[in-house]
């Protein structure tokens, strides 16, 4: 999956850089264009359709920019998660020591005291 989405955009950005290259040279060059058409006399070339073609390019090019910055965005996220989640399962396990801890220090001391109150008697 990841190899076909590295190639997609591969395609993807290089089938974008002709369409925008096109429109900017249809645009800049109508004039050329409209003489190799022989029916140019008889159909005005529709410099809208070159426009369209234009708006489509950028668009298609600004989605690609704006699905990387998010896809930078969530893994950001996601590895604030991770780190918060790290740190959790640290002070869980600190404080379980801890309980253990504690609970090896009254068993110690009820010994203690237990040894203590059978010396007196």
């Amino acid at each position: 999956m990841k190899r076909f989405r590295l190639v997609f955009r591969i395609f993807y950005i290089i089938i974008t850089i002709v369409v925008c290259y096109i429109s900017i040279d249809i645009l800049l060059n109508t004039e050329e264009y409209l003489s190799k058409v022989k029916l140019s006399s008889y159909v005005k070339f529709p410099k809208y359709i070159t426009i369209v073609f234009l708006a489509l390019s950028i668009m298609m090019i600004l989605e690609f920019i704006m699905d990387q910055l998010s896809i930078k965005k969530e893994k950001g996220r996601i590895n604030r998660l991770e780190n918060e989640i790290l740190e959790l399962k640290a002070k869980l396990y600190d404080q379980s020591q801890i309980k253990l801890l504690e609970k090896s220090e009254s068993k110690i001391n009820d010994s203690v005291n237990g040894d203590n109150e059978e010396k007196e008697n």
